[in-house]
């Protein structure tokens, strides 16, 4: 039989780039049998009623849940609870256009893998009429829980989570500690298995409005955008998440040498223990001036 591959879509007042997003989605074609599930998160938009048209045309690969406005977090994590038939799940924004083929490279990818498995990729970045604007992150460096727990570099709209996986992430949890739910995914990935980067772009990743992630893609204006983000505090959010990670995931870290070190940091509330952490820290991001920014950002207690 075709493996099962479950696409899940978070919707809120999506209607402006909504279809384009879903038209790539089901026309991925390979050796594979494609559903598409859809929460529309209370939208008040046209949203809901795009909705009910696909559901109306594609009555057996789309499905429609409707609840209350509950966040984009929660939605994400309320979807990916309710996936239990499929054998492969992929994560969907609402704005994005996947290129063709992108389903049958996850598949190729983690067809082989029987370790709970993560498929990523890069993405080429576009403005809102989706003229390029440059590539998201490359991996450069492995992709340890070493690095994912300072770094992701494999956004939600790329994942795509064999079955070990997935059962790894419906786990119990209280999402209200998880400050990003991709975030989550990779390092749960990271630590118990593995993370197949493909460096093949597989999706359009549409800049609009707050999901700007730099000045034309650029290096420059990817760092530039992480040091403004860790001087508003996002190092301090994901250092809720990190600590809610260790405290689920004790044994696992400390059998990869890290827990030591995430307790150091969390513990770290005077300028000196932040200098002695800095100074022989295990974290990485993928490039040194990265590294170097968030050790600044430690010192300067923003992370």
């Amino acid at each position: 039989m075709a493996p099962r591959v479950l696409v899940l879509l978070a919707a809120y007042n999506g209607e402006r780039y909504l279809r384009e997003q879903i038209d790539s989605v089901l026309v991925q074609e390979g050796d594979f049998d494609l559903r598409l599930r859809v929460r529309d998160d209370g939208s008040s938009d046209g949203t809901a009623a795009i909705l009910r048209e696909y559901r109306s045309r594609f009555p057996d690969r789309v499905e429609v849940l409707s609840g209350e406005n509950i966040g984009y977090n929660a939605c994400f994590f309320t979807l990916i609870d309710s996936a239990e038939d499929c054998d492969y799940c992929a994560l969907c924004d609402q704005d994005d256009v996947w290129l063709p083929g992108k389903l049958q490279a996850a598949v190729t990818h983690l067809e082989k893998e029987t370790r709970p498995a993560l498929y990523a990729a890069p993405s080429r970045m576009t403005d809102a009429a989706l003229n390029p604007r440059g590539l998201t992150r490359l991996k450069k460096r492995p992709l340890t829980p070493a690095n994912t727990l300072i770094q992701n570099i494999c956004p939600g709209h790329n994942q795509v989570m064999n079955r070990a996986l997935l059962t790894l992430v419906q786990q119990p949890r209280d999402i209200t500690q998880i400050y990003v739910y991709d975030l989550w995914i990779a390092n749960l990935a990271a630590l118990y298995g593995v993370i197949l980067f493909d460096p093949e772009p597989r999706t359009l990743y549409r800049q609009h409005g707050n999901n700007e992630l730099g000045t034309r893609g650029s290096a420059l204006g990817k760092l530039v955008k992480a040091g403004q983000r860790s001087l508003a505090g996002e190092g301090r959010k994901n250092q809720k998440q990190m600590a809610y990670f260790a405290e689920l995931n004790r044994e696992a870290l400390e059998q990869a040498g890290l827990y030591g070190a995430v307790r150091e940091l969390l513990a770290a509330d005077t300028f000196g223990k932040r200098l002695r952490f800095a100074a022989h820290c295990p974290f990485y991001r993928q490039s040194g001036m990265e590294t170097l920014a968030f050790k600044a950002a430690v010192l300067l207690g923003k992370y």
